[in-house]
């Protein structure tokens, strides 16, 4: 594979680069549905409670750490999930001073209807990709993003998959 640095590599990175601006600031603008009774979490509290169901009962540092956050950010951000009913503290069985974040089951409930959300809007705007395209763009986004969480954390063998 030819890496990144002929002219042509610098349009289609600047095209990229494009994109990608486009891409958040419309993603940003889409709004979930939600059922008429279903609680549908906004982007921060989602990827938080994403992860805390993915990667199991943590503590807020490592949080913090996985989202390349200071802890006062998370703390503020846990604390409305726990007000919310979403997210509980229990004491670490490693060390009983610490305390990990798990789900609440009404915080699994509301975490399954937004994924069922999100999942069905991304569906949506791919619905007529091949299969290949799909594996593809897949694949070269979990590569993305582990080149961004490389970048971020400075250290080229603590990368971890994307954020969901």
């Amino acid at each position: 594979m030819q890496l990144a640095g002929s002219e042509t590599d610098l349009v289609s990175v600047e095209a990229i680069e494009q994109e990608l601006t486009l891409l958040v600031r419309r993603a940003q603008k889409v709004h979930l549905r939600g059922g008429p009774t279903e609680q549908v979490v906004e982007r921060a509290a989602y990827g938080i409670l994403a992860w805390l169901h993915d990667a199991g009962p943590l503590r807020p540092s490592e949080l913090a750490a996985h989202f390349h956050l200071d802890a006062s950010t998370i703390s503020r951000q846990v604390g409305s999930l726990e007000q919310a009913g979403l997210v509980t503290r229990a004491p670490d069985a490693e060390d009983r001073r610490a305390l990990r974040l798990r789900l609440t089951e009404h915080g699994q409930k509301v975490l399954s209807t937004t994924r069922a959300e999100r999942r069905a809007v991304v569906r949506s705007l791919l619905r007529s990709w091949s299969p290949q395209d799909l594996a593809s763009f897949a694949s070269l986004l979990a590569a993305f993003n582990a080149g961004l969480d490389e970048h971020l954390t400075g250290d080229p063998h603590t990368v971890q998959g994307s954020q969901r």
